[in-house]
């Protein structure tokens, strides 16, 4: 799909990343496996961001189900997946919702963060044709100064018939946050 949304759009300097050892690295294979153990345990797409190489570690072989690409070539894709796969006017929302969900990432206490989730909606297009999708997002590792390196994610079919319902919420708090497209800005809400 044509856009004028490039890969470097969806990397924030909120969220950039000076260095990773290959140390680091090399103690994400684990990472990887429980990722596809928790994969055959549910019909949902999982995937791994890594947003210091800015691409993804993993991606499920079920993501073919619902995209129609094979999941090492998506892997390959990394963010131009999106570009490929996400119609124009949902990826400029995409691209919104990164910035404004990493701003105010940054606001929590970072021994909070990873028990943070965001949730959103948006479509997907295989054959031409739209399916609307639910995606979240939970920190898996953070740096030391509490930026997200790698990212779970999932995708699964949405509850919901239009894109947005963006949410980020805490597990076991009573209140979460909630943005709105139109007002472009984050409330609170029980």
């Amino acid at each position: 799909m044509n856009s004028n949304i490039n890969i470097g759009d969806f990397f924030t300097l909120q969220n950039t990343i000076e260095s990773i050892s290959d140390s680091d690295y090399s103690k994400t294979e684990l990472i990887i496996e429980a990722a596809k153990a928790f994969e055959r345990t549910t019909y949902q797409c999982v995937y791994i961001i890594d947003y210091f190489k800015q691409g993804f570690l993993y991606v499920s072989n079920n993501i073919a189900r619902l995209c129609g690409g094979e999941a090492e070539k998506i892997k390959d894709f990394g963010y131009k997946f999106y570009i490929d796969y996400v119609p124009k006017e949902d990826l400029k929302m995409l691209v919104e919702i990164n910035n404004k969900g990493f701003k105010l990432f940054n606001t929590l206490p970072i021994g909070e963060r990873k028990n943070y989730t965001i949730s959103y909606d948006f479509h997907i297009i295989r054959d031409k044709r739209k399916r609307l999708v639910n995606h979240k997002l939970t920190p898996l590792v953070l740096t030391k100064d509490g930026r997200i390196w790698l990212a779970i994610c999932t995708i699964s079919l949405a509850a919901t018939n239009e894109p947005g319902n963006v949410i980020m919420k805490k597990v076991g708090a009573s209140t979460y946050f909630q943005y709105s497209l139109y007002d472009h800005k984050w409330e609170e809400c029980k």
